[in-house]
């Protein structure tokens, strides 16, 4: 595995200079090139998530896809454009090598208003899929019907 510092910005992530403030030396590359891949087949901004936790964290949760102690971190948090969140999530799902994803319905966006994030990782196979709403998570093997609820509310709220 490398790190996606590795990568040359104007060419492996071109959509994506504010990565640059990020150090992302603590990040896998796959989890930036997939990114970009999503970025030019859904044809729409999506920008990343700026805090360094979005990216590689080196505290936390060992079982978190963000922790890179030991290992590089598989996962990042992004904000598609509003009214395109849930195309995004469901680009995430076309995806092979995407094992997990997350829907964040509590967070604000790079403009401090309301924005639902989206969370995809590398993790391995089975798929596990989520959502958080006041900052409880609800995941779609252990209590599916809370889950799909909320993915109701995430469309809704999408088409606003």
């Amino acid at each position: 595995m490398k790190s996606a510092a590795d990568l040359t910005q104007r060419i492996d992530y071109p959509n994506f200079p504010e990565l640059d403030a990020i150090d992302l030396s603590l990040t896998d590359a796959r989890t930036v090139i997939t990114l970009q891949a999503m970025r030019s087949q859904g044809g729409f901004s999506i920008w990343p998530g700026l805090k360094q936790a979005n990216w590689g964290r080196i505290y936390g949760s060992e079982t978190s896809e963000h922790y890179a102690v030991g290992r590089l971190a598989t996962a990042c948090d992004v904000f598609p454009a509003k009214g395109k969140v849930i195309r995004f999530w469901s680009l995430c799902q076309e995806q092979a090598e995407v094992g997990g994803m997350g829907l964040y319905l509590d967070t604000k966006g790079p403009d401090g208003s309301p924005w639902m994030m989206t969370h995809f990782d590398l993790r391995q196979k089975p798929r596990l899929m989520w959502v958080r709403n006041g900052g409880e998570y609800w995941y779609d093997v252990s209590d599916p019907v809370k889950f799909w609820s909320l993915i109701r509310q995430a469309i809704a709220k999408d088409l606003l």
